[in-house]
């Protein structure tokens, strides 16, 4: 959806706030008007002087007015949560419609009853559920118990008619109640579902930046240590190394920034020959296979794990030497330093199972004092 259009949905959102009147969910309630026709007709069979006729009349008509106001404010919008004055309106509905309600058994006796249907309407909008129950079990008891004390005759079709309005109001609130309650935890799934993705790919970038970063700074700290060492000795050799660091510092600025924006992922070529350069300038006898030998589907992910276990390796290992080997399905890195069990449980190892785990395969890390060998291993035939 557009800007433009969210802004004119939110302001036809703010107009019906301001002129209730535009939304038509309140004719819905409006409707059932239809049924004052029958107190309108009690009046005008009553025995009553024309007096007190024109008086019903004008009870009823005000009745009316309150009522399609009192639908208005109660139904033009959704529940929400309002403010004490708001309520307080809410409720002055309701007492203007009683009063109106009571000043007309005098005229029509038992069939002022005939209202309380609209009563039970609007309380049902205004009361909490345990009050709303209460009040329309008291007001079917009013239909029966009322005329019976005043010695009129009961209309058992109007308290049949008063118990199935009562029943199917509550009903109404009860099943609007659990679908209100289905949406806000639809609502609240949803947002958790956001704010988890939101929380998976932090995770996901701070384990590419991890990744990137560990690797390519361990080898520009050895590059940049061996160039200082040669600088006397080897002049050639100690500008070669710089300008190599030069590229890795380049290289890996490019990568975090790719990275962040989800725009590429390591290559396992250009992996390989960081891996044997990155080795070897830590006086690490390097066996890594020819780029062009290799043919995996997992390259990327491959790629990841040569990082971080090369990584491992000139980090902490102490090794003499390091093997790489690559299969179609299947990467090992191997060092004969001094391992620790502890090493599995670093962020960059725990980082990468985790990656390895999402793309359906498992890291596995054995790591003593004989040295250390981290495999990942892919389902045959799988992909990337």
């Amino acid at each position: 959806m557009s800007p433009v259009l969210d802004r004119d949905r939110i302001d036809r959102i703010r107009d019906d706030d301001r002129m209730p009147w535009r939304s038509w969910r309140w004719a819905f309630g409006a409707v059932w008007l239809i049924f004052l026709v029958y107190p309108l007709v009690a009046v005008a069979k009553s025995d009553n002087s024309t007096l007190v006729k024109v008086l019903g009349f004008v009870d009823l008509g005000v009745f009316f007015l309150v009522y399609v106001a009192a639908c208005i404010v109660l139904m033009s919008s959704p529940p929400r949560e309002s403010s004490g004055e708001h309520d307080r309106a809410r409720w002055l509905f309701t007492a203007t419609l009683v009063v109106l309600t009571v000043a007309l058994f005098p005229v029509i006796h038992a069939d002022a009853f005939g209202l309380a249907g609209f009563l039970m309407a609007v309380v049902s909008f205004i009361a909490p559920r345990r009050l709303q129950v209460v009040i329309v079990i008291l007001l079917v008891a009013a239909t029966y118990a009322v005329p019976k004390l005043a010695g009129w005759n009961v209309d058992f079709g109007t308290f049949a008619i008063m118990v199935a309005v009562g029943t199917t109001m509550i009903a109404i609130r009860a099943v609007s109640e659990r679908e209100r309650e289905r949406e806000a935890g639809e609502e609240r799934q949803r947002q958790l579902n956001s704010e988890l993705a939101v929380v998976a790919e932090r995770e996901s970038v701070a384990r590419d930046v991890h990744d990137i970063l560990g690797h390519s700074l361990t080898v520009i700290s050895v590059k940049t240590e061996l160039a200082g060492r040669l600088v006397d000795l080897d002049p050639e050799r100690a500008k070669a190394e710089i300008a190599e660091v030069n590229k890795l510092s380049r290289d890996a600025l490019a990568e975090v920034r790719s990275t962040v924006g989800r725009l590429r992922t390591p290559e396992l070529p250009s992996g390989l020959a960081s891996a044997a350069s990155a080795l070897s300038a830590a006086g690490i006898d390097a066996d890594v296979p020819d780029p062009d030998d290799v043919d995996t589907p997992h390259a990327t992910l491959f790629a990841w794990v040569l990082r971080e276990s090369v990584t491992n390796v000139v980090r902490h290992s102490g090794a003499s030497s390091c093997r790489v080997a690559v299969e179609r399905d299947t990467i090992a890195v191997s060092d004969d330093g001094t391992g620790s069990p502890l090493l599995v449980y670093g962020n960059g190892l725990r980082g990468l199972s985790e990656r390895v785990a999402d793309a359906g395969g498992e890291l596995i890390v054995r790591s003593d004092e004989d040295g250390t060998v981290v495999t990942a291993s892919m389902a045959p035939h799988g992909g990337m």
